[in-house]
């Protein structure tokens, strides 16, 4: 059976398992047996549409069945919400998934989101007209709970996920923290070559968070720190971190420290995404995660450079 690589629709993966019974379906079983089938649901780092975004430039390094879906720009709440979680989870049961990959969260923390949080500096009349560093920063991020929403929404998923597990015991679940966020201050260059002739009619997106903390920090330094601050102390220690331990054994976390090229020129499409090259050092990582916890049978058949 060829490498599938990836499919976006519903439609198109119950056309690629074939009906039941069938013998289409019974060649996809027996190819199964040593090859993964991965979903990948999330935010803009696995569904722009943009370039070969970070679950692509993964599953283009896979000889299996890869399903991606997704919201660029949605929050953890919005991929996540009862319903989502509902016809997901039925959709996981229905269907032979190794492994679950997730990608949000850092939507959560962003533009309005984050904007809510620091609201005395901001607005026609602002209360507060100081600038703070970032250790201020964080700990009134810290505080507002903000962090606290993304970690009840993974846990709520997670739970709910266990129950597939108890019919199928080798199922996991992958969850990608991002990547500190360097490109402070840049927005997203939208031109014809990558969005189409939409781009003649939009302007540039974005900075989603220098756009309300420009108004709150010092400088553009402390705003790389805070991001990082949020990102790896608050994001991927305090929630996935924090998931990771409740959850022992069915869900791990992307480890990206090992990731290279992040200080090359070409690495940052804008302030929060990678470009196509950026995503493609960042699958390494991800991909040495995604073996691991994947079934002995069914390793080969991924590929991590």
């Amino acid at each position: 059976m060829a490498n599938m690589s990836w499919v976006t629709s519903w439609s198109d993966w119950r056309n690629a398992m074939g009906p039941s019974g069938s013998r289409h379906r019974r060649d996809v079983e027996t190819f199964l047996k040593t090859h993964p089938a991965i979903l990948y649901w999330g935010d803009s780092w696995f569904s722009t549409p943009l370039y070969l975004n970070l679950a692509r430039q993964s599953a283009r390094r896979i000889n299996g069945l890869n399903m991606i879906i997704g919201k660029p720009g949605a929050t953890a709440a919005e991929l996540f919400d009862e319903d989502g979680i509902k016809r997901m989870v039925e959709r996981i049961q229905a269907n032979p998934f190794d492994v679950v990959c997730l990608s949000a969260g850092g939507n959560d923390c962003l533009s309005d989101r984050l904007a809510k949080v620091f609201k005395a500096w901001l607005g026609k009349a602002p209360t507060r007209n100081d600038r703070i560093d970032a250790l201020a920063a964080y700990q009134i991020l810290s505080k507002s709970g903000l962090l606290d929403g993304v970690h009840r929404v993974y846990d709520r998923l997670l739970s709910r996920l266990q129950t597939v597990r108890k019919i199928r015991p080798s199922l996991r679940v992958l969850g990608q923290p991002y990547f500190p966020i360097k490109q402070i201050g840049v927005a997203a260059d939208l031109t014809v070559g990558n969005i189409g002739l939409v781009a003649l009619l939009k302007g540039d997106v974005g900075p989603w968070l220098w756009g309300p903390m420009q108004h709150v920090l010092r400088n553009k330094q402390e705003g790389e720190t805070f991001a990082r601050m949020m990102l790896e102390d608050g994001f991927r220690d305090g929630v996935l971190g924090r998931l990771a331990k409740q959850y022992k054994g069915f869900f791990s976390v992307v480890d990206y420290s090992t990731a290279k090229g992040i200080g090359n020129p070409g690495f940052w499409n804008d302030e929060i995404h990678p470009s196509e090259t950026g995503f493609d050092s960042l699958a390494i990582p991800f991909n040495q995660a995604l073996k691991t916890i994947l079934p002995a049978a069914k390793q080969g058949a991924l590929a991590i450079i």
